[in-house]
């Protein structure tokens, strides 16, 4: 007995489709970026700032290049004092602001991720 199956070259096309889609860094790209914005913004928002008119810490967190699949949010290097805000000196409390805004916001970039990934899947098929 027979069987007939219909709807294989359409199976087939979209299988061709996921494999190019799953090689695609753009996609990853885009993701990471997403949920690198996130991040960005609440550290921008926890940053200490001072009373004084001046250029602040919160100002100037950057994202950074993708590489290797991989993305930096961190502070621009002339604002090299974030660190010993976050940890603390010998003469110094810390005021942590990087790992909380880490914390606060990690659900909310799985998520933004997430829905890169689905966006992005749903026009590729």
């Amino acid at each position: 007995m027979p069987i007939n199956a219909t709807g294989m070259q359409e199976l087939e096309r979209k299988l061709h489709r996921l494999r190019r889609f799953n090689k695609d860094h753009r996609v990853a790209n885009k993701a990471l970026m997403a949920g690198a914005r996130i991040l960005r913004d609440e550290m921008e928002r926890l940053a200490p700032k001072s009373p004084y008119p001046k250029e602040h810490l919160a100002e100037h967190v950057i994202i950074g290049e993708i590489i290797e699949g991989r993305i930096r949010v961190s502070y621009h290097k002339d604002f090299f004092y974030g660190k010993f805000l976050e940890w603390g000196t010998s003469k110094m409390e810390k005021q942590p602001w990087m790992e909380v805004a880490y914390h606060n916001v990690k659900q909310k970039v799985l998520e933004a991720m997430a829905h890169v990934y689905r966006e992005e899947l749903r026009k590729a098929l």
